[in-house]
C-alpha cells in the first residue's frame, strides 16, 4: 500500500513538472512578413523582458501579462537609422493571441514598428478563451 502511495505521488509531481508553456494559455510575439502593399518589412525581435531571444523570427511562448519586448530593423543593403537602433515596446500580451510587428517606414531611413493581434486558434480551443 504504501508503495501505491509512492508512486501515485511521483506521477503526480512528474506529471507537474511535465507541464510546459502550453499548458496554460499563452502568447506568441513574431516578425511580420514583408508587404510591398502597406510598405512594411519585417522585424527582428531580439529581447523580451531583457533577455535574449532564441529565434528573432518569433518568440517562444509568453505569458500572458507586461512585458517590454525589443524589436530592430535592418536590411541585408542598407543601415535602417543609427547603428544597432532598436526599439522597446511596452505591452500587454494577452492569453492566446499572437502579436506580428513590422517595420514601417515613416522617412527615408526611419521606421517606427507597427503591431497587429490575431488570435491562436488551437490555444483559444484547448483553453476555450473567449476572444
Amino acid at each position: 500500500m504504501k508503495r501505491h502511495v509512492i508512486a501515485i505521488a511521483l506521477a503526480a509531481a512528474a506529471g507537474s513538472a511535465l507541464a510546459g508553456p502550453y499548458s496554460q494559455p499563452y502568447a506568441l510575439v513574431e516578425g511580420m512578413d514583408k508587404s510591398a502593399v502597406k510598405e512594411e518589412m519585417p522585424a527582428a525581435i531580439t529581447k523580451i523582458d531583457g533577455k535574449s531571444t532564441r529565434n528573432v523570427r518569433r518568440s517562444d511562448p509568453i505569458e500572458p501579462g507586461k512585458h517590454t519586448v525589443t524589436v530592430r530593423f535592418t536590411t541585408a543593403r542598407v543601415a535602417q537609422g543609427p547603428a544597432e537602433e532598436s526599439r522597446e515596446l511596452q505591452m500587454d500580451l494577452e492569453g492566446c493571441t499572437r502579436y506580428r510587428i513590422a517595420a514601417r517606414r515613416v522617412e527615408s531611413v526611419n521606421w517606427e514598428p507597427k503591431v497587429y493581434s490575431e488570435p491562436i486558434g488551437e490555444c483559444v480551443k484547448k483553453f476555450q478563451a473567449k476572444k
